[in-house]
C-alpha cells in the first residue's frame, strides 16, 4: 500500500505495531485476540470507508495457497489519484499516477509474501494497537456491542509531525468477535486543521475463492 495523507491504514500497519513488552490497557485482551485471529486467516477482504463521504477508498483482498504463498489485490484512491496492485507471488502488476508497471520473480524490486514473511496488510498490524502510546482507554457496552476506545499520544507513535490527534474505536459483538474498527486522525496542512475518519471492516474471512487481478483494467 502506498502512503498518502488519507491512508490511515498505513499509520495502523507501520506505526502502531506492538513490539516487545507492552503495558496493559482496557480492552487489550479483546484486541489482541482479534489481531491473532486475523493474522491466522487464510483469506479475507479488507474494506476502508471514508465516514464523511460514505465512499470506499481502499480495498485489500488476500489469499494464501496450500504452500503459504500469498496472492493479493489492493485498490486505493486519494482524490483523483488511483493506486492498484496485484501480486500472486510470481508476478506483480501495479498502476500509479497513470503508469502501469509489471515485474516478476527474479527481478530486483520484486517481493513475494508468505505466511512466514507476511504482507503488512495481511498481518496483525492491520488492526491498530500500540498500548504503550495509549493515553486514555474506555470500554462500554452499547446495545449488546462492546465499544473499546483508545486515544493515543501522537508523540509516542512516530507518525508525521503534522498529525495532531489519533483515536481508534473497536466494536465487538456479544461473542467478542471484532465487527469493525474506526480510525480518526486530525492533521494540520498549511495551517489548516483537517479530520479524517475511516471505518475498517474485515469481511469474507476464509471465504475468498480467488484473488482477481484488478490492475489490468487500468492498462492502456
Amino acid at each position: 500500500m502506498k502512503k498518502s495523507a488519507l491512508s490511515l491504514l498505513v499509520i495502523g500497519v507501520i506505526a502502531l505495531c506492538s513490539c516487545g513488552f507492552q503495558p496493559s490497557v482496557k480492552g487489550d485482551s479483546l484486541i489482541n485476540k482479534a489481531r491473532e485471529k486475523y493474522k491466522n486467516l487464510d483469506s479475507a477482504k479488507v474494506v476502508m470507508t471514508n465516514m464523511d463521504t460514505n465512499e470506499v477508498e481502499q480495498t485489500f483482498v488476500f489469499k494464501y495457497d496450500e504452500k503459504g504463498l500469498l496472492s493479493f489485490a489492493y485498490e486505493g484512491k486519494n482524490g483523483d489519484d488511483v493506486y492498484a496492485q496485484y501480486n500472486n507471488g510470481v508476478e506483480n502488476f501495479s498502476y500509479e499516477k497513470g503508469k502501469y508497471e509489471y515485474s516478476q520473480k527474479g527481478d530486483e524490486k520484486f517481493v513475494a509474501y508468505t505466511k512466514d514473511v507476511p504482507h503488512p496488510q495481511a498481518d496483525e498490524g492491520l488492526i491498530v494497537f500500540q498500548p504503550s502510546a495509549v493515553k486514555k482507554a474506555t470500554v462500554k457496552k452499547e446495545d449488546g456491542v462492546t465499544h473499546v476506545r483508545h486515544e493515543y499520544d501522537v508523540d509516542e507513535l512516530g507518525v508525521a509531525k503534522n498529525t495532531k490527534a489519533f483515536t481508534a474505536d473497536y466494536y465487538f459483538d456479544n461473542k467478542d468477535k471484532l465487527l469493525y474498527f474506526v480510525e480518526s486522525s486530525t492533521i494540520v496542512n498549511d495551517g489548516k486543521k483537517q479530520k479524517y475518519v475511516y471505518k475498517v471492516e474485515i469481511t469474507d474471512k476464509n471465504k475468498v475463492d480467488k484473488v482477481e487481478n484488478t490492475v489490468e483494467k487500468y492498462k492502456d
